[in-house]
């Protein structure tokens, strides 16, 4: 037998005392590079990465390591077969796992192993056998524990006392075959061992520890923290892999499977992402509509190692929870986050009583935005179809419903019909049902909640404000009174109930100052989204917004969905405007430029509020209210505006510079930039329990410090000083050939050939006293910040107050930039109802074009012609000229100027709409159906100051019925409502209503031109201009001809179309000559009906 060094025959010995994964239980690398010996033993085998000094860097590299490249390089210098990198990666992948082919593999593994280890010296393997033994011992377990199952990740810190020529490779293969060490998996043993295990199951305290927190948790993706990685397990795990692109591994998929004996796994299936990637993925996770919980491992090493209960399972509870909606951390600073979603973040909650025996409802509802604090509440009668409850959904256009209580299918249709019709594909609206109280019991949960805050409030100005909040509350309708009981529970699994305690968070959503427009309304005219792919470009809001920050836009959105209606607001909006776009101060260049820089400050605050904001974030908010108050610091008493509103805007900007300079000057800035919170506060002397744990670390280090003195003495070397290796401190480093007087006690942590590197026991004591202190130093630190956001959240009303101020300046910016646009004229506002405008244009259609746009005018009043009949062909701009008319108006009652070249404006107080054609299959609605439903909605709210707009009213049934409802509908509209009307039609006979009523009926039609071709053929030429008169024909077929239809197919109805015409002239002549005989041969003639008879002709 041919000698061998200690190493190599380790080596050759490796496999018979490590076997492969599906023979024995994996096990992860050393923390230490190169297989060096560990600092030292662990406390526990329930957790991971554990060492009696706590937590170092090198271990938390170490757990980044790539297996795939380690294996590589192994391939590189030939120390690894193909085949058995393939079984690695067909292991890690989770292909072919059937536990035939794992004996398979495991019997050619070990005949492989036996012929390696053949040439095996028999001292080397009880060299290698007593290094294992040892390992055993340090980790504290006796040879009966170490056959019980247990958590493989635990033993991702445990090291091995090699030196590093002799660890290496025993690390390597043991880092390179670990195939399931990244999930809980049972050990196995012997064939009996495994028999006997199917019987009775044991599982690990881990295991169960997550069976327990999952079974409280069944609605919710549970992120299981283990070590410096996150697990998914079962069911959780293959739907984090599907939508995350992980990968999956194959065990358990319930609770049941993992509890039965009879399981063909053993262990849970799993998915696992790093610890620093989490929020990444829960943001991914809850954008697609899950709910995601976040287990969080509560205790460290160092503290566990210290306390009485250091052989029990790390202690982890559920810390975070998250939905689509509930998201308030800033995720976006997460590396590699993608765009935010376009959705608002509202919550919103309903809940509904049914009226007697009828369909009609009465509906509470409360929406909220957690992210910004912003609560809108309303109690209202909704009809048969929902619309107002439609209507309200368009506006706030909520990414989470939670429904209060049973409710009716007619509102789940209108749900179901909103998301699906009014949001793409990513934006994913999650629905959630909770129980609804009775009102006395919501009512005494208000009471017991708000009576709770204000027994925990330390101030009497805090008392105040919660129980203002609480009287408010109390004078809600009942129906919302339920919601926001229910959202208070609701919200407390979040830890986000504290939106309901900020004194001026609660908006009615109808004020009588504003227009609402339905959701008719805001999709005909695209106020938010366009018709073609429901996204922002192409509506109005894209077309006016101008917005610098994101409260500034969340403000603007709110203004264009909700027009004045109160004249001498709308004046006071309108003269702001005007004097800031005239204006040439150089106030304005400096609040645009500060504008550009600040961040979402409303976000902030309430991140604050919540005591969620990181001490980064934290500095970052109050710098920017601190350039602001700079920026401006004189406003408070200049008054240099003639617009009241600009006035008092800039008073509010420098109102909080005392406070905000006070709070900056507490903390040290270099270190809330960097997120140190051990430094963070520059006066530690109001924070004792951080001085006292300060004084702590630096007595331990002075001790230190003392026995290295000693330990120069004990080892007679006057050279020796204390080193750092791989992430270890305090090393003793000697050269091999001075380790005479080295004690037997001391503890060898890493060598080379040339020196070894130990801790005295000594020193691994005054460690793990460091470590302690430490941890209780950052526990200090955390308590001291959390009181430090409480004191800023107790103003957060007057931070939000110029938050408010900038955002209505950053609006006004927007409307003035808009109103610099080429040929945009300020209107003119008038009492009566009434819409004049010369040269309008459309303004979305207008940007758009890469042509000009022909303009049009209109003229319409309720003291004169107050209903239009438009015709014309097919294409002809009709439907474009009737949405640019409601949108000149709309954007009037907004406060901007207008495309025009004059406009006068009357007050509206609502648009209808009534366009386009298309069905409701999901409410079992025709084409016909909806069109009506929406004529009568229009025709029980409108009113004498509504703008109406009736696009082909008529035309989803034949003609005949078509024809006699369009004319009954039109006549209401102009005799009975006596609304501003624009009426499109087909039907050339509604005409006749400018004859019967010449002062309120007007005709009109889009120009075109006519001409006949070569061929035979109409070509016609659209002049896209509103002119008096009305078209007798559509021109269809020319339609048919830019639709490419084949050229026989028009042909053919060229034809037929002529033919019905001619027969329809016949009849006509037919008709008029017996209407002529009879109104000769009367000898007293009716007038009227010689009129009738002259307008048939």
């Amino acid at each position: 037998m041919s000698t061998q060094s200690s190493a190599a025959r380790s080596q050759q010995t490796i496999s018979r005392f490590f076997p492969t994964p599906s023979k024995a239980r994996p096990s992860q690398p050393s923390q230490l590079e190169n297989g060096a010996k560990s600092a030292g033993s662990r406390d526990t085998l329930d957790e991971p990465n554990s060492s009696p000094l706590g937590p170092s860097s090198a271990r938390r590299q170490d757990t980044k390591t790539n297996d795939f490249r380690n294996i590589d390089g192994n391939v590189t210098n030939g120390s690894v077969s193909i085949s058995r990198l393939k079984d690695f990666v067909n292991i890690r992948t989770g292909i072919g796992k059937t536990r035939e082919d794992d004996a398979a593999c495991d019997a050619e593994r070990a005949s492989k192993r036996q012929k390696v280890a053949g040439n095996d010296s028999s001292d080397a393997i009880l060299e290698t056998r007593r290094r294992v033994s040892m390992l055993g011992v340090r980790r504290g377990k006796s040879a009966e524990e170490d056959s019980v199952v247990v958590d493989n990740e635990d033993n991702a810190s445990a090291g091995e006392d090699v030196d590093e020529e002799e660890g290496s490779s025993l690390s390597d293969l043991r880092n390179r075959f670990a195939a399931e060490s990244e999930a809980p998996s049972v050990r196995r043993g012997t064939m009996k061992g495994k028999a006997k295990s199917m019987k009775s199951k044991k599982l690990t305290a881990m295991v169960q520890q997550y069976i327990d927190i999952k079974r409280q948790h069944m609605d919710a993706i549970i992120a299981f923290e283990v070590g410096y990685k996150f697990y998914f397990y079962g069911e959780d795990a293959r739907i984090a892999s599907k939508e995350l692109n992980i990968v999956f591994i194959p065990g358990w998929m319930t609770i049941e499977e993992a509890t039965s004996p009879n399981s063909l796994y053993e262990k849970f299936a799993s998915s696992i992402v790093p610890i620093e990637r989490i929020y990444f993925h829960t943001k991914r996770l809850t954008e697609k509509g899950y709910k995601v919980g976040i287990v969080r491992q509560l205790e460290t090493a160092a503290l566990k190692a210290a306390s009485s209960s250091r052989n029990t399972v790390f202690k982890r509870e559920l810390a975070e929870v998250y939905t689509k909606g509930t998201i308030v951390d800033d995720f976006s600073k997460m590396s590699g986050m993608v765009g935010t979603s376009r959705t608002s973040g509202f919550i919103f909650s309903m809940c509904e009583e049914l009226s007697n025996k009828s369909q009609n409802a009465t509906v509470g509802m409360i929406a909220l935005s957690p992210s910004t604090g912003q609560v809108i509440f309303e109690e209202f009668e909704d009809g048969f179809l929902r619309g107002e409850l439609e209507t309200r959904l368009l506006h706030i256009q909520p990414c989470e419903i939670v429904l209060v209580g049973d409710v009716t299918k007619e509102s789940q249709k209108v749900l179901k019909t909103v998301a699906s019709h009014h949001n793409s594909s990513s934006d994913v609206i999650r629905t959630e049902r909770v129980n609804k109280p009775t009102i006395q019991n919501a009512r005494d949960k208000l009471t017991q909640y708000y009576g709770n805050k204000m027994q925990a409030s330390q101030t009497e100005d805090a008392d105040k404000k919660i129980a203002d909040v609480l009287e408010y509350t109390q004078s809600l309708p009942s129906s919302v009174i339920v919601c926001l009981s229910a959202m208070i529970e609701f919200l407390k699994e979040y830890r986000l109930e504290g939106i309901f305690e900020l004194p001026h968070c609660f908006e009615d959503f109808k004020s009588r100052s504003h227009m609402i427009l339905n959701g008719n309304t805001l999709s005909s005219l695209e106020i938010y989204r366009n018709q073609t792919d429901f996204t922002e470009k192409g509506s109005l809001f894209w077309a006016l917004d101008q917005t610098r920050t994101r409260f500034g836009q969340r403000l603007f959105r709110k203004w264009v969905g909700n027009p004045l209606t109160d004249r001498e607001e709308l004046e006071l909006r309108v003269a702001a405007v005007e004097e800031i776009k005239d204006s040439r101060s150089e106030r304005w260049s400096t609040l645009v430029s500060l504008l550009a820089k600040l961040p979402d400050l409303e976000n902030g605050l309430i991140r604050i509020h919540y005591g969620r904001c990181t001490r980064s974030e934290l500095y970052t908010v109050l710098r920017a209210f601190d350039q602001v108050c700079s920026a401006f610091p004189t406003a408070v008493m200049e008054r240099p505006w003639r617009s009241e509103m600009l006035n008092e805007c800039f008073a509010l900007l420098p109102k909080m510079s005392f406070e905000i300079s006070k709070y900056l000057s507490e903390f040290d800035h270099n270190s809330a930039q960097t997120n140190d919170k051990y430094h963070f506060f520059k006066d530690e002397d109001e924070y004792r329990d951080i001085q006292d744990e300060k004084l702590g670390i630096i007595a331990v280090e002075n001790e230190l410090d003392v026995f290295i003195v000693d330990a120069r003495k004990l080892l007679m070397k006057s050279y020796i000083k204390y080193s750092s290796w791989n992430g270890n401190d305090y090393l003793i480093e000697l050269r091999n050939q001075e380790l005479r007087n080295v004690p037997k006690n001391w503890v060898k942590v890493s060598g080379t050939k040339n020196v070894s590197r130990f801790h005295a026991p000594e020193v691994i004591k005054l460690l793990r006293e460091r470590e302690q202190r430490r941890e209780a130093l950052t526990i200090a630190c955390d308590k001291s910040y959390k009181r430090f956001l409480v004191r800023i959240a107790e103003r957060y009303q007057d931070l939000r107050n110029t938050v408010q101020a900038l955002a209505k300046l950053d609006c006004l910016l927007s409307l003035v930039a808009v109103s610099k646009m080429p040929s945009y004229t300020k209107p003119t506002f008038v009492d009566q109802p009434c819409i004049r405008v010369e040269g309008g244009r459309h303004p979305m259609v207008e940007q758009l074009l890469l042509t000009s746009f022909v303009p049009n005018d209109i003229d319409i009043s309720s003291g004169g012609t107050h209903a239009m009949i438009i015709t014309g062909p097919n294409m002809g701009g009709k439907s474009s000229f009737v949405r640019q008319t409601a949108l000149i108006a709309i954007m009037g009652q907004i406060g901007c100027y207008v495309p025009a070249q004059s406009a006068t404006l009357g007050l509206l107080d609502a648009v209808y709409t009534r366009m386009g054609a298309y069905d409701n299959m999901m409410a079992g609605e025709s084409t016909f159906m909806v069109e009506l439903h929406e004529c009568s909605d229009i025709m029980r709210s409108a009113t004498h100051r509504s703008l109406v707009l009736l696009d082909e009213v008529g035309r989803g049934t034949g003609p005949i019925d078509g024809v006699g409802i369009a004319h009954a509908v039109l006549s209401h509209f102009i005799t009975d409502i006596k609304a501003l009307t624009l009426f499109i039609t087909h039907y050339p006979m509604l005409c006749s209503f400018a004859d019967r009523y010449p002062r309120r009926v007007a005709n009109y039609y889009m120009g075109y031109m006519e001409r006949q071709t070569e061929d035979g053929e109409t070509e016609i030429a659209f002049l896209y201009r509103a002119v008096p008169g009305i078209a007798h024909r559509s021109y269809g077929l020319n339609v048919a001809r830019l639709a490419d239809l084949p050229k026989s197919v028009i042909t053919y109805a060229a034809e037929k179309s002529a033919e019905l015409e001619s027969s329809l002239t016949s009849r006509q002549q037919l008709n008029w000559a017996l209407r002529a005989r009879r109104a000769i041969t009367n000898k007293s003639p009716n007038i009227e009906e010689l009129i009738n008879l002259e307008s048939y002709i």
